[in-house]
């Protein structure tokens, strides 16, 4: 993380100079003056130094607290007025440094006397953004803030920020309206006076922004934050909340600017990919919102509210597993698809069966790549918890890339910094470890010291398929105590409900439930949950049946508990 102290001399700033900085250069210089270092980039969202500030809090004097509490305060601007709607407070000055413009012309530059054109923008766009937010998507509202802005209303103050942010959302201590190690605030919001000169200018700065501060508002103030967590999983609310600019306002797509931080550079010094839960400049998780995108066209747009809604009661990550259980999936294994759909980008983009807009995402960059020798390619790796690896075997006529998911998400709590050693192997002939045979004849081999907490896909990347070459329930033997999927393949079933069915060699019904059909890397697979089967099974040989549209299927899987 890079890190530079900011060395601002309070005691010589005059109340009018003061008056003058935005309010996250007031947090800045608030802490340097007391001797904490904090990250010297927060992105286009100021929201990410409020919450290092508060971790900060957690462990400073009385009397550094006190100070950046002070910092925290809300702005005082000249005026304020009402949305159409009522439900938005606009605070903004009508002279000197925080009034806000409109811009226009080429190059641009700003409208004199528009100030109130543009307040009337911001207004618009905030009622806007609460039809869909909370009208359509079903997220709740933010909480009342028993009038701190001089009403009940949703507070937003216009303010010029520094070059690079568009706003921020925050909060101090005093606003605290749920206290323990899950913790709820009301907050208010500040956006720049004119985004003139900003990567996403003028009104469309103005609408992603709105987008993306309102539900850091909705994060805080209604679903809460978990202090128990690193990083309080922050990484998850601002992907979140890039994914809701692109749901309201899908023609912007300020969102591209970030995604080259996840496909290119998504990597340490040793070119090892990041924990997928990192939180630092510049990995604040803006370039992570392609696994909400990913996450909505999987399982519909509802999954990221069912997950918010979750949150309430667990942290992110458990909180994704309990609803991807009930779309009878799992984190582990969408995680492991989604590291291969990262691969269906730019020329090898695919609208229909991947991101929708991945034609215009980069290329992803490989971990390390390799030519296939004819016998036998390998590579030694390790990796962090939650994380994704991606080696390229190169042979005459196609290449072969195996994602490697580490899919371990209890140690990306507990020891996020952890690495686990594995290897992966290309092979003409025999191949260690767990092997699976590719449909080009080769065997894909891998090695861990835990193949519970790893999962892999091989793609082949002339015809963009996934390369494995069984058609039989995985994984068989089928251990009850360490998976968390059992896999059974169908044939180009369409996706929707089956009923799947467990018979003893007796032919007792022991099991029978409803799963769905899923398409992965163009094999359509029904995925089992273990828990679903925990209860009913015992260790023996069992009688699998499913029927789909156009055929049954009946397979042998050895149970173990």
């Amino acid at each position: 993380m890079i890190t530079r102290r900011f060395v601002v001399p309070l005691l010589l700033i005059s109340s009018f100079a003061l008056g003058q900085m935005n309010s996250l250069d007031q947090l800045r210089a608030r802490l340097a003056e007391n001797g904490i270092e904090i990250s010297a980039e927060s992105g286009k969202c100021g929201t990410p130094l409020i919450v290092e500030a508060m971790q900060r809090m957690q462990d400073a004097p009385a009397a550094v607290r006190s100070e950046i509490q002070s910092a925290l305060q809300r702005p005082t601007r000249h005026v304020n007025r009402l949305s159409t709607s009522g439900r938005f407070r606009i605070h903004y000055d009508t002279t000197l440094t925080h009034q806000p413009a409109m811009i226009s012309g080429a190059p641009a530059s700003r409208v004199p006397n528009s100030h109130e054109e543009f307040v009337d923008s911001v207004a618009s766009i905030f009622d806007q953004v609460w039809e869909k937010e909370i009208g359509e998507l079903g997220f709740e509202p933010p909480p009342e803030d028993n009038g701190a802005g001089g009403g009940n209303e949703y507070d937003v103050y216009i303010e010029s920020q520094s070059p690079g942010t568009f706003g921020g959302t925050y909060w101090e201590p005093g606003d605290i309206l749920e206290s323990g190690i899950h913790q709820r605030y009301s907050t208010y919001i500040t956006i720049d006076v004119d985004f003139l000169g900003e990567r996403t200018p003028g009104l469309d700065g103005i609408r992603v922004t709105a987008a993306h501060e309102f539900h850091h508002a909705v994060q805080v103030g209604s679903y809460g934050i978990w202090t128990n967590v690193p990083a309080f999983d922050y990484f998850f609310y601002e992907l979140s909340a890039v994914w809701l600019e692109e749901v309201v306002f899908d023609e912007i797509n300020d969102y591209y600017f970030d995604l080259g931080n996840f496909f290119l550079n998504f990597k340490d010094l040793s070119n090892r990919s990041f924990g997928f839960t990192v939180y630092g400049a510049p990995w604040r998780g803006y370039e992570r919102s392609v696994w909400a995108l990913f996450l909505e066209k999987k399982y519909g747009r509802d999954v990221l509210r069912q997950i918010w809604d979750g949150m309430k009661r667990l942290p992110a990550l458990q909180s994704m597993d309990e609803v991807l259980e009930f779309h009878g999936s799992s984190l582990e294994s969408s995680f492991a698809e989604f590291g291969a759909w990262n691969l269906f980008t730019g020329f090898r983009a695919d609208s229909l069966l991947y991101y929708e807009e991945g034609r215009n995402f980069p290329v992803l960059s490989m971990n390390a790549s390799a030519g296939f020798s004819g016998m036998t390619s390998s590579f030694n790796g390790s990796a962090l918890p939650l994380s994704l690896q991606y080696y390229r075997f190169e042979l005459t006529g196609d290449t072969v890339v195996a994602v490697i998911a580490n899919t371990n998400s209890n140690s990306a709590y507990s020891t996020p910094s952890q690495f686990e050693s594995f290897s992966v192997s290309l092979s003409s002939g025999t191949a260690q470890g767990a092997t699976q045979k590719l449909k080009n004849g080769r065997t894909a081999g891998f090695i861990a010291d835990d193949f519970g907490e790893w999962r892999t896909h091989y793609i082949g990347m002339t015809l963009n398929v996934d390369m494995r070459q069984e058609s039989f329930p995985a994984p068989n033997p089928f251990h009850l105590s360490a998976s968390d999927l059992l896999t059974l393949p169908v044939d180009k079933a369409p996706e929707g409900p089956v009923e799947v069915f467990f018979l003893t060699p007796s032919l007792d019904l022991a099991y029978s439930g409803t799963h769905f059909i899923t398409n992965r890397i163009g094999k359509s697979e029904v995925l089992v949950p273990t828990n679903a089967l925990r209860p009913y099974l015992s260790t023996g040989v069992h009688f699998v049946f499913l029927k789909t549209a156009e055929r049954e299927y009946a397979w042998k899987v050895l149970v173990i508990r």
